[in-house]
C-alpha cells in the first residue's frame, strides 16, 4: 500500500464510521478506480500528496469533500434509483443533482443506500441557489408569492413589484421554489461551498 492510499483511507475513516462490508467495498473499489483515473488525470502532487479538487457541480445531500467523493463514488447508481424525487443522475460515472425537473426533499434515501460511503458526509446544503429572471410575475405585476410559499426554510422574501430576495445563509438549495414557479422565472445555479 502506498503512502497515498494509507493517508486517503485514514482521512476517510476520520470523517466516517463504516461497517466492515463498507470498508472492504471502499478498499477494493478505490484500487479499481485509481487505476482508471491515473490514465485520465492525476490527483497526486509529488510523493503521495492529494490535491484538493473544487466541486463544480451539485452533488447529492451529505456528499463527502469533492476530492474524497471523486475517489469513493463508483457510479453504481443506487442513490439515483432510490431517490423518490428522481433528481440524482450518474454523469461520467459520478452522482450529481439535476434540479431542472424536480426538487431534492433531502429525505436521506440516497445516503442510506450508498454502498461506498460517498454520501455519508455531514453537510446537507446542496450549494444551489435560486436566481430570478426578469420574467418573474411578482416583479412585473406584483402579488405572486408561489416561490416564497414553497420555501420550507423561509429563505425567500418578497416585496411587490421587485425580484424576490434569497437569504443564502438559510437557503439549503433544494429547488422547491423553482418547481413552484409556473413561469420558469427561476434558475438554480451552483454556488459552491
Amino acid at each position: 500500500m502506498t503512502d497515498r492510499d494509507s493517508r486517503y483511507y485514514k482521512a476517510y475513516m476520520e470523517q466516517n464510521t463504516v461497517s466492515r462490508r463498507g470498508l472492504f467495498r471502499a478498499l477494493t473499489g478505490g484500487a479499481r478506480r485509481s487505476l482508471k483515473e491515473s490514465e485520465k488525470s492525476t490527483y497526486v502532487l509529488g510523493v503521495g500528496e492529494l490535491e484538493r479538487v473544487e466541486r463544480v457541480v451539485a452533488r447529492p445531500p451529505k456528499a463527502l469533500d469533492e476530492t474524497l467523493f471523486l475517489q469513493i463514488c463508483d457510479g453504481c447508481g443506487t442513490c439515483a434509483t432510490s431517490c423518490p424525487e428522481q433528481v440524482i443522475e450518474v454523469v461520467e460515472g459520478k452522482a450529481q443533482l439535476n434540479l431542472d425537473y424536480g426538487y431534492c426533499s433531502q429525505c436521506g434515501g440516497c445516503n442510506q443506500v450508498c454502498p461506498t460511503g460517498a454520501l455519508h458526509g455531514s453537510i446537507s446544503d446542496l450549494a444551489m441557489r435560486p436566481v430570478f429572471s426578469m420574467s418573474c410575475q411578482n416583479a412585473i405585476f406584483g402579488d405572486c408569492y408561489l416561490c416564497k410559499e414553497a420555501c420550507q426554510t423561509n429563505a425567500i422574501t418578497i416585496t411587490d413589484y421587485e425580484l424576490p430576495k434569497v437569504d443564502n445563509s438559510i437557503c439549503d438549495g433544494c429547488g422547491r421554489c423553482k418547481q413552484s414557479c409556473p413561469f420558469s422565472a427561476i434558475q438554480m445555479d451552483y454556488v459552491g461551498t
